[in-house]
């Protein structure tokens, strides 16, 4: 498999620093050339649809019953490290680095709480059990979302419309017509337009399921329909990640490693950090690396630190405490959970696989 590391200079991040530098709001990063471009007819509404979990690989793929995506396939771009939701989804939303924003992972620990913790469920990881009395991520880890910046410009506004395909309330056709009412005004508009499939369907059936194969047909049914019901519009829509078809390795099966441990793993489970005890720090790469072998590249904190696999900018606060010591990531289709009561998917991301690592960028013009 080819291993593809993040390119933060021509990804996610400056796709969104294209859509700052439109709305003509300070940059901190790069745009993206081919998207100015686009920008400069000048359209009254931009409409960025965010595929949670649509790989580039796995549009190509399906390219037969995503027709109307295919087409209007521009390139690809890179995703973040590490490539997942937490971290990748937030530097759409906000147009920083996850060095920048610091949501790092799916959990991530803070020394605060000597607790690594699952950021959007604000739990101690493995329980249901509260770090704090106040939401830990949305507190500690505070940013300036792009659609708040737009709404502090003259002239702009800025809204952001979600769907997630487990809640019954929330659908397509309803999102479509929320945003067709939005627009209905006399400002220069920006709609991010977030919905959880692929990924949810693929986390539980594999990526070339039928029924990811459903999901991934009704998704470019209802594009379609989206991008044809605007008028003067851009409509740009890419991925967080992509996915890859996983087997697990079981951290509890190796009583040596687990004796090395400080406690539970965190970031990701293809790009898992582990805090080790400073008796073991020496041993623990070779150790780790026996049981991983060629599936995973073993880092240590500095190497993630010096390699900038996070990105550029200025380091969030709880940046290095949250690395950990050594980093495993997976480079091959295995996966890392800590016991066997952690739940095993069909299919994952967060490596540097270029299934994990690519992402549609698409354009449609109106």
């Amino acid at each position: 498999m080819k291993t593809i590391y993040p390119d933060y200079g021509n990804g996610l991040v400056n796709v969104v620093n294209s859509i700052l530098k439109y709305f003509k709001i300070q940059t901190n990063h790069p745009s993206l050339k081919i998207l100015d471009d686009e920008l400069k007819q000048n359209p009254k509404n931009i409409v960025l649809v965010l595929f949670d979990g649509l790989g580039y690989n796995t549009l190509k793929r399906n390219k037969e019953i995503c027709p109307f995506l295919y087409k209007h396939l521009v390139t690809s771009i890179s995703s973040v490290f590490p490539s997942t939701t937490m971290a990748a989804r937030t530097t759409i939303e906000s147009g920083l680095n996850p060095i920048e924003h610091g949501w790092l992972g799916w959990d991530m620990y803070f020394k605060k709480f000597n607790q690594v913790i699952t950021l959007t469920r604000n739990y101690i990881k493995g329980t249901k059990k509260r770090p704090a009395d106040y939401h830990v991520a949305k507190t500690l880890l505070q940013y300036e979302s792009i659609v708040d910046k737009i709404n502090q410009m003259n002239l702009s506004h800025g809204e952001k419309v979600t769907i997630y395909s487990d809640r019954k309330n929330e659908t397509f056709r309803k999102a479509r017509k929320k945003i067709k009412k939005i627009i209905k005004n006399n400002l220069t508009n920006y709609i991010y337009f977030y919905t959880n499939e692929p990924d949810h369907t693929e986390h539980k059936y594999g990526t070339d399921s039928q029924k990811t194969k459903k999901i991934l047909k009704s998704l470019d049914k209802e594009f379609k329909k989206l991008c044809q019901s605007l008028k003067d519009s851009l409509v740009i829509a890419l991925s967080d990640h992509g996915h890859i078809n996983c087997t697990y390795v079981t951290l509890s099966n190796y009583p040596e490693i687990m004796t090395m441990l400080k406690g539970d793993i965190g970031i990701d489970n293809r790009a898992c950090s582990f805090r080790i005890k400073e008796e073991y720090k020496k041993i623990f790469p070779k150790k780790i690396k026996e049981i991983l072998k060629d599936d995973f590249i073993i880092m240590s904190k500095e190497d993630i630190i010096k390699n900038k696999l996070y990105g550029y900018g200025k380091e969030n606060k709880y940046y290095r405490d949250g690395l950990g010591d050594y980093f495993a990531i997976g480079i091959s289709n295995k996966a890392i959970r800590y016991d066997d009561k952690v739940v095993q998917h069909k299919s994952s991301h967060s490596g540097l696989t270029e299934e994990e690592m690519l992402v549609p960028l698409i354009i449609y013009k109106k």
